[in-house]
């Protein structure tokens, strides 16, 4: 006597994920919140970029700023126990709000100073904006207009 083994593919589970308006008017502030933060620590405007979640980041080489709605929170990683430790002893403006062996997180309280901003700034690795002047940006802008991939491209 043989026995036979059915074997049934488990349902797919129902579509839950539901976009809430409030959930996209609060990503919105956090936009606007970092954005403004990345101009008072001079962050190129690149660096804003969305995490796996959707959420806000100002992102770095060693580590990303991110908003709670409330409150700015760093988030950083080290190559080891030392160099965490001197991180923290650089970023004392900074309240420790998570601290593990090599890497932790911090939080925002008060204004930065403009010393501070640059030290955070470097601390996390995030690019630094590039200063340019109107001739600059007009010699620019005229640079990529002759360019033929650009769409503003002109024969003549």
């Amino acid at each position: 006597m043989t026995t036979t083994t059915i074997i049934s593919r488990p349902a797919r589970p129902a579509r839950t994920t539901t976009i809430r308006r409030s959930d996209i008017d609060d990503k919105t502030a956090d936009r606007t919140k970092l954005a403004t933060f990345a101009t008072t620590i001079g962050a190129a405007r690149t660096s804003l970029k969305r995490d796996a979640c959707g959420d806000w980041l100002l992102r770095g080489l060693t580590g990303h700023l991110s908003t709670d709605g409330d409150a700015i929170y760093a988030y950083l990683a080290c190559s080891g126990p030392r160099a965490w430790n001197n991180a923290k002893q650089k970023l004392d403006f900074l309240t420790i709000h998570e601290d593990g062996d090599d890497e932790g997180v911090l939080r925002l309280d008060r204004p930065l100073t403009t010393g501070q901003a640059e030290t955070l700034r470097v601390a996390l690795r995030i690019r630094k904006a590039r200063a340019m002047d109107e001739a600059a940006l007009e010699v620019l802008t005229l640079a990529r207009q002759r360019s033929e991939r650009s769409p503003c491209y002109e024969a003549s």
